[in-house]
C-alpha cells in the first residue's frame, strides 16, 4: 500500500477504498476521529514523522484519486 499526502494535512493511500483507508490510519497509529468521509487528515504534531512514510503529492491529485475511486 503507498501513503499519499498533501501539505494540507490530506493523506490517502492506494489502492484508494475506504477500508484501506481505516488500515492505513491504523498502521500510522492515527485514531478513527481523524477520517473525515473519504481522507484522513495528519494530526499536527505528527506531520513531518507521516510526510516521511508518504509520497507528498498536490491536493488535486488527492482529490482527483477521490473521485475516480471512491
Amino acid at each position: 500500500m503507498k501513503y499519499l499526502c498533501d501539505n494540507n494535512r490530506h493523506l490517502i493511500c492506494l489502492p484508494y477504498s475506504k477500508g484501506n483507508l481505516h488500515k492505513m490510519a491504523n498502521k500510522l497509529g492515527i485514531k478513527r476521529c481523524w477520517f473525515h468521509r473519504d481522507h484522513y487528515d495528519t494530526p499536527k504534531r505528527r506531520v513531518d514523522e507521516i510526510k516521511n512514510k508518504c509520497k507528498v503529492v498536490d491536493s488535486r491529485e488527492i482529490l482527483t484519486i477521490i473521485r475516480q475511486d471512491g
